[in-house]
């Protein structure tokens, strides 16, 4: 199956973040501290909930002793889109789309039903 790259989100910055502060043996105050930011912050940053920008992420990877590119590096992916393109005949995946299909059936059937109930 084709592979395609795509920038990481956030939250798997974040948890190479943690992966990284953690095998340095450093805490979340450790870093926060050297940030000149509170803990929750880090927690933020470590959970995806916060947006970092590129000198927040120079910072942290100088405190981490890495460079920046490790925390940004491009995450892997198998295309579904090339998984059909192939011609792949598998039962289970065919299945799995199937039962996407009605669940997303279901979902319309129960907007439309709201909408007529709400004139």
């Amino acid at each position: 199956m084709e592979t395609i790259e795509r920038a990481p989100t956030f939250a798997e910055i974040g948890r190479r973040i943690k992966a990284y502060r953690e095998k340095l043996g450093y805490t979340q105050e450790d870093l926060a501290r050297v940030l000149k930011v509170s803990r929750p912050v880090v927690t933020k940053i470590e959970n995806g909930k916060k947006a970092i920008n590129a000198l927040e992420l120079k910072k942290i990877s100088d405190i981490l002793g890495i460079n920046v590119n490790d925390l940004l590096k491009p995450v892997k992916e198998e295309s579904i889109v090339a998984f059909f393109r192939e011609g792949k005949d598998d039962e289970q995946f065919y299945e799995a789309v199937k039962e996407i299909e009605n669940i997303f059936n279901a979902i319309i059937a129960q907007i439309e039903l709201r909408e007529r109930e709400n004139g």
